[in-house]
């Protein structure tokens, strides 16, 4: 029987090495939380800015074909051997097309609750633009997306770190957290971080930490308290869940991701550029969290 956390898992594959560590984690969470699994492999089209009538054109290469019965044949090896050692249910689909419209697409139309993709992170210029696959699903799809680099090879959630800062949204986490958390049996490191160069009320930012607290022990998880201080809080975050050997970071994608839909917050974006550890982004909803009661209606699973 299926729960209501997350049933349908997709994942977007493309055989690489980080792809296939994706894949990893992307089967063992079908397997706890009995989800289904769908991989999705897109030959991309090339694409030229404009054709006769003023619109983008995209170019089916000759080889395609080709391409499509070799990724065929990989799917049907790789879903055998995933079904063979596990109890889920895989759906594999080949589309062609670009990327980011296909995963647009899935989600959509297969209601998928969750998407785990492999990321090979962003340096310099591309810092402050979105420029990869992940930041562009990050901000289309409405459902949480976790971006895992070629680094995370240790499978499954033991140490779940979720920085709560200032900001409106970043509480609406902490359902999820919690529910992750109880299904790997994980201990949640609550991590307060207080960025020195605003002009942070502390007693009023203790009491929110106190609360997240009371919430937590309330599920009877294991946890830890901390509050760090510091100018950049993203690098603190990522600092303290390697010297604590995180296996999973979770954060809101911050409500600057309004700005034209295809930008994610400052906190949110170095964590998915530059972190080697799993991140889980989940999009805020609306209105102010800090008047809804903390564990009702955030969980963005539904």
């Amino acid at each position: 029987m299926k729960n209501h956390f997350i049933n349908k898992i997709l994942i977007p594959i493309d055989f690489s090495e980080t792809g296939l560590v994706a894949l990893e984690h992307g089967v063992y969470m079908a397997r706890i939380f009995k989800a289904d699994l769908y991989l999705l492999y897109v030959i991309e089209l090339m694409e030229f800015p404009f054709n006769d009538e003023g619109s983008s054109l995209l170019i089916k290469n000759d080889d395609d074909d080709e391409l499509e019965k070799v990724v065929a044949k990989k799917f049907e090896e790789i879903t055998k051997k995933i079904i063979e050692k596990n109890n889920i249910r895989i759906t594999s689909v080949i589309e062609k097309g670009r990327l980011i419209n296909k995963i647009a697409e899935a989600v959509k139309d297969n209601m998928i609750d969750l998407i785990v993709m492999g990321t090979h992170g962003v340096k310099g210029f591309s810092e402050y633009f979105i420029g990869s696959n992940a930041h562009k699903t990050i901000a289309i799809c409405p459902c949480p997306v976790i971006t895992i680099q070629t680094h995370a090879k240790q499978i499954g959630f033991a140490n779940i770190v979720m920085p709560i800062d200032d900001s409106v949204h970043s509480r609406q986490k902490v359902d999820t957290v919690i529910e992750l958390a109880l299904h790997y049996g994980a201990t949640i490191h609550i991590l307060g971080l207080i960025n020195v160069d605003e002009d942070i009320n502390e007693k009023k930012f203790n009491i929110k930490i106190d609360t997240v607290e009371s919430v937590v022990k309330k599920a009877q998880l294991n946890y830890v308290k901390k509050i760090v201080k510091g100018k950049n809080i993203a690098v603190e975050a990522m600092k303290y869940s390697q010297e604590i050997n995180a296996n999973l970071i979770v954060i809101m994608t911050d409500h600057e991701s309004n700005l034209t839909g295809m930008f994610l917050g400052g906190f949110a974006k170095q964590i998915v550029n530059h972190s080697r550890i799993p991140v889980m982004s989940i999009k805020p909803t609306e209105g102010n969290f800090e008047s809804l009661n903390l564990s009702a209606s955030s969980n963005p699973f539904g």
